[in-house]
């Protein structure tokens, strides 16, 4: 099994997220294209793991400008303190993982 397989969602988006703020879309590409496609969450999925990271305050969720074209509020997300924690080690451990 390669490392990708062995990465959960919610560790592939905190690792994904310690590069900075970023939207959902931006967020399941990165970590679709960082896992090789192992992992490719669609919005319910991406939803669920968020959420799961929010209620750990591991993530944060931030309300920008209003989007033109839906009215709805831009989101974005962020790691806490926590978070970033967390996602150092995720990180440090995917470099000195061995294939």
């Amino acid at each position: 099994m390669s490392q990708a397989e062995s990465v959960t969602p919610q560790a592939a988006l905190l690792r994904v997220l310690i590069a900075g703020e970023s939207d959902g879309p931006e967020i399941m590409r990165k970590i679709k294209d960082w896992t090789e496609g192992h992992i490719d969450l669609d919005q319910p999925a991406f939803t669920a793991t968020v959420s799961e990271l929010e209620s750990s305050g591991l993530v944060e969720r931030h309300r920008g400008t209003l989007d033109k074209r839906t009215g709805e509020a831009h989101v974005t997300f962020a790691l806490t303190t926590a978070g970033h924690a967390s996602a150092v080690e995720i990180l440090a451990a995917s470099l000195t993982r061995k294939a």
